[in-house]
C-alpha cells in the first residue's frame, strides 16, 4: 500500500504567509488518486477544490469562517 503522505518527499519547509496579502499561492504534490478524489468530492458539492479545502480547514479548526480565526487571536 502506498503511503499518500510520502509521495513527493520532504521538500522545502513551508513559510508562513503574510496575512496582509490579498491571497497567496500554494503548490504541493499529492498522489493522483487523492487529487481525483478531491475533484470528485468538490464536483459533487458544485464547488472548486479551493473552496472544498477551505471548508475542510475551517471545519477542522472549529470555526465557521476565516474571520473567526482573527477574533480568536485577539
Amino acid at each position: 500500500m502506498i503511503d499518500v503522505f510520502d509521495i513527493a518527499g520532504p521538500g522545502r519547509p513551508p513559510k508562513r504567509a503574510d496575512i496582509d496579502s490579498k491571497s497567496v499561492g500554494m503548490s504541493f504534490k499529492v498522489d493522483p488518486r487523492l487529487k481525483n478524489l478531491l475533484m470528485d468530492i468538490a464536483d459533487g458539492y458544485g464547488i472548486s477544490m479551493t473552496e472544498l479545502l477551505l471548508v475542510m480547514a475551517v471545519k477542522e479548526a472549529g470555526v465557521e469562517n476565516l474571520e473567526e480565526l482573527d477574533e480568536r487571536s485577539e
